[in-house]
């Protein structure tokens, strides 16, 4: 068994996607993976909220994360599926703890939100009205976040470079193969 760091640095090297780029960021992406892995094996529901420019991912990750046969389902869903017009309708900031109300009774406070997008939409300060949360941030450097730059014309090539390492490390916690307590 590797710890998460020896483990990382390997896949992100002989990854098919060539996410090398992001090894270089290494220090920023390990904690916090680390820290979402750590809630969603301590059962720990995931929200995952995106702008409406990240959408696509949304709805890329909803539908991919779970596909495998080959391991137990990850308790990831879209706030789409809960509030399917929440950049339309719920402007109002009043309706943030109406919100949060809602899924701590649903999920019993056992949750948390990973958040892929700008820090300046009616989505964002849902997500960040929570602490700790598996934040991807566009545009913008916020603490325990990972800042990625909304004009770089890789952008999306790197969410899904992204996405990918994060779903090969949930497999490989989930079947023994890194430590997340070392």
């Amino acid at each position: 068994m590797q710890d998460l760091s020896s483990w990382t640095l390997q896949a992100l090297r002989h990854d098919a996607s060539h996410p090398t780029w992001l090894e270089e960021r290494k220090f920023e992406w390990i904690p916090l993976i680390k820290r979402a892995l750590q809630r969603i094996f301590n059962g720990e529901s995931m929200i995952l909220v995106t702008d409406r420019d990240r959408e696509w991912f949304s709805h890329y990750v909803i539908h991919s994360i779970n596909k495998t046969n080959n391991r137990p389902y990850v308790p990831i869903l879209s706030i789409n599926a809960l509030f399917p017009q929440l950049d339309k309708t719920h402007k109002d900031e009043t309706e943030i703890p109406l919100i949060t109300d809602y899924l701590d009774n649903i999920f019993s406070q056992k949750y948390f939100f990973w958040y892929v997008g700008r820090n300046d939409t009616t989505q964002a300060k849902l997500a960040l009205s929570h602490e700790d949360c598996f934040l991807w941030i566009f545009d913008t450097h916020l603490q325990n976040s990972f800042a990625l730059q909304s004009t770089d014309s890789l952008v999306d090539l790197r969410l899904m470079q992204m996405y990918r390492i994060f779903n090969l490390t949930l497999e490989a916690v989930m079947f023994g193969q890194i430590n997340l307590e070392i």
